[in-house]
C-alpha cells in the first residue's frame, strides 16, 4: 500500500499557473510556414517546414522546432554568419541534440516524482552562448 503522500503531485498548479500567466512569451505560438520566406536576407530556396519535437509544453502541446529558413534568419540576427547550405545539416543535429537532453531530463526525473503531476513538461528554452560554466573556463585554460 502506498504512503497518500507520495500519490499527492508535489507542484502547487495555482502558482505555476500564475507564474505562467506573467512569463506569456515563453510559450510563443508556432510561427506560419510562409512567415519565414518574407524575412528579409533569407533565401527563398531555404524550407520553411517544420518538425514538431517529442518535448511536451505545459499547455498539453509539443513543442516546435524552427524550420531551416527561420533559424537562417536567426543566426543572422545574431550575425553569426550563416551559409544557407549549411542549413540542410545544421538543423537535424540542432532537433537531435534537443531531443537528446530532453531524454536525459526524463531519465532523470524518473522516479522523482514528475510522473504524479502528468509527467514533466518543458517551460520554455534558454540558451547561454556568451556564459562559460566555471568547469568550461577551467578546462579551456588547460588547453
Amino acid at each position: 500500500m502506498s504512503n497518500p503522500s507520495e500519490e499527492k503531485c508535489p507542484v502547487d498548479h495555482s502558482s505555476r499557473s500564475k507564474w505562467a500567466d506573467l512569463a506569456g512569451s515563453a510559450h510563443p505560438q508556432p510561427l506560419e510556414s510562409s512567415s519565414s520566406s518574407s524575412v528579409p536576407g533569407v533565401p527563398s530556396t531555404l524550407p520553411t517546414d517544420r518538425e514538431i519535437s517529442s518535448i511536451p509544453r505545459t499547455d498539453s502541446e509539443k513543442w516546435v522546432y524552427p524550420s531551416e529558413a527561420q533559424f537562417f534568419a536567426a543566426m543572422a540576427r545574431k550575425k553569426q554568419n550563416p551559409h544557407a547550405s549549411d542549413m540542410r545539416v545544421i538543423v537535424p543535429i540542432h532537433n537531435a541534440v534537443n531531443e537528446h537532453a530532453w531524454a536525459a531530463v526524463k531519465e532523470w526525473e524518473t522516479g522523482r516524482g514528475g510522473e504524479t503531476c502528468g509527467g514533466v513538461r518543458l517551460v520554455n528554452f534558454k540558451g547561454k552562448p556568451g556564459y562559460r560554466s566555471p568547469k568550461a573556463w577551467f578546462k579551456v585554460m588547460l588547453g
